[in-house]
């Protein structure tokens, strides 16, 4: 099942090269993710696979953290479900803090 999800990007890695005689070409983003419960408050970053790393090259002029369109591939063995980000669409830099912007 693939969805699409807005969400604020606020980091990204990527690998390419060889681990053990293995091709690896990997990249990651990392994005905001509500916390919830009764002793939690507040956001904390969850890491998303992306198909490849010309995927997060793609992104990385972008002035961190930005608001992106995502697509996410979900996939499940019926015990364990994986996502896989197989499309990143800018759409523009997050807003900054009230606090921080009257500060400016």
């Amino acid at each position: 099942m693939e969805v699409k999800a807005k969400v604020t990007i606020r980091g990204a890695k990527i690998f390419k090269g060889t681990i053990d005689g293995k091709d690896m070409d990997s990249g990651k983003i990392f994005t905001d993710v509500d916390l919830k419960g009764e002793t939690s408050w507040g956001v904390c970053t969850q890491e998303l696979k992306c198909s490849d790393s010309a995927m997060v090259k793609e992104i990385a002029h972008n002035p961190f953290p930005f608001i992106a369109e995502i697509d996410i591939l979900m996939e499940s063995n019926g015990k364990v479900t994986s996502q896989l980000v197989t499309k990143i669409k800018p759409m523009q830099r997050e807003a900054a803090p009230a606090s921080a912007a009257k500060a400016a």
